[in-house]
């Protein structure tokens, strides 16, 4: 009787043991889980500013601020321009933008030139960084741990059945042209036919689309006139350029249409309703 008490309380303890040592197993792999996530291949789209009084600033309408991590590298758009740089990993959650960032030099309206200018000061201040549940959520902050920029995951839009708006056209001179009229030029893609407004009319052509090819047909407008200053001139842009699209390139809200030789033709974000 007495071994088999002790055979028994042997066993209980070699239990005890082994559940312990799964828990903390558990545990240990639980973090472990928490911590896998890094900043590489994430995709970003901007939510809002923080001022310097802590008052939240929203990202202008009609716009998107991207950022991509991916190799050590940093690009994205910044609400016109494109950008390019590298960034740090300090710590666990240390995190610096190595300057200057290169950027394209696209010419676009007053107030999405200051947004774009904020965004790229922000950045140079970044100092470490907090993920949000799920991993859905990046906030960006400066050394006295204030946040400065607030980012949602970027999830891609599709090509089809999504309504874009113009937010930047080539002027048929080498140049990505934004102003006040661009946003009039929209065009939403869907079962083999393109059709939208090109600033003043409205137009329609067919197009297949796969794989990141695009073949654009003959296009078809009204064939009204507008008097307001610009206009026509965006207009006749507009249709040049989607007349010369091949290829897309499709990234979180933005869409973007290219040449042959991969030139941007016209870049669009998605068109909030």
């Amino acid at each position: 009787m007495k071994r088999l008490m002790i055979f028994v309380l042997f066993n209980l303890l070699v239990g005890c043991a082994a559940q312990s040592d799964k828990t903390a197993s558990d545990a240990t792999q639980g973090q472990e889980e928490a911590k896998s996530f890094d900043l590489e291949a994430s995709e970003w789209q901007l939510k809002q500013f923080f001022n310097a009084n802590g008052l939240v600033v929203p990202v202008q309408e009609g716009t998107a601020i991207e950022m991509v991590f991916a190799n050590g590298k940093l690009s994205g758009s910044g609400g016109c321009n494109r950008y390019f740089g590298s960034y740090k990993l300090d710590d666990e959650t240390g995190l610096s933008v190595v300057n200057p960032l290169g950027a394209t030099m696209m010419a676009c309206s007053q107030t999405i030139n200051e947004q774009e200018r904020r965004y790229f000061d922000f950045l140079a201040k970044v100092d470490r960084y907090q993920l949000g549940e799920n991993s859905q959520s990046l906030v960006l902050l400066n050394k006295e741990g204030k946040a400065l920029l607030v980012f949602d995951a970027l999830v891609p839009s599709a090509l089809e059945h999504t309504p874009w708006q113009a937010t930047g056209i080539n002027n048929g001179r080498g140049g990505i042209v934004s102003d006040k009229n661009t946003h009039l030029a929209k065009a939403t893609f869907a079962d083999g036919l393109v059709q939208g407004k090109a600033g003043c009319n409205r137009f329609s052509a067919a197009y297949t689309a796969e794989s990141g090819n695009l073949s654009i047909a003959a296009v078809k407008t009204t064939r009204m006139a507008c008097a307001e200053e610009g206009i026509m001139a965006l207009e006749a842009n507009y249709l040049k350029a989607l007349a010369q699209a091949v290829q897309y390139e499709i990234k979180g809200d933005q869409l973007r249409l290219l040449d042959k030789e991969g030139s941007l033709l016209i870049s669009f974000i998605r068109q909030t309703q």
